[in-house]
């Protein structure tokens, strides 16, 4: 019996390091790309919203990651634990969050709520909120060309 429980707690534990290590290779790589991806910015400690969450989009090609809107056009990328695919949001019906008392802003450490069908809910709990520039990656990509012509 203790060891069918070891044996357990040691595939447990094995699952969250795979889980932990995917995330850290998920935050900062392209989608398209095996190099940093440009448009994450500086980590913030909270989104702060007047009445509720704007917008939400995916990350092509990334999961356990979703764009969160405050405001118009103030994207965040937020970064997620749980089973918060891709295409969980792209066929989302609604998205909320189950914060802390106090407000109308999120944290690492609350939970946001996927409803994809009547009657399933998904929670996926924040683990990291970047802000996120959609024009960084071209932004970027003239930076590279500049220091290549200066090279030349």
């Amino acid at each position: 019996m203790k060891t069918v429980l070891s044996l357990l707690a040691a595939a447990s534990l094995g699952g969250l390091s795979m889980t932990a290590a995917s995330l850290a290779g998920e935050k900062g790589k392209g989608a398209e790309t095996d190099g940093p991806d440009y448009r994450i910015g500086e980590k913030v400690n909270r989104i702060c919203f007047q009445r509720g969450i704007n917008g939400w989009k995916t990350v092509k090609g990334v999961d356990n990651a979703v764009l969160l809107e405050r405001g118009v056009n103030n994207w965040y990328y937020v970064e997620l634990l749980g089973a918060c695919r891709e295409n969980t949001f792209r066929s989302a019906l609604a998205i909320g969050i189950d914060s802390r008392p106090g407000g109308g802003c999120v944290t690492r450490g609350d939970t946001i709520i996927v409803e994809d069908g009547p009657g399933f809910n998904r929670r996926c709990s924040i683990t990291g909120i970047y802000e996120w520039n959609e024009d960084a990656v071209a932004e970027e990509a003239e930076d590279d060309e500049e220091t290549e012509r200066e090279g030349d």
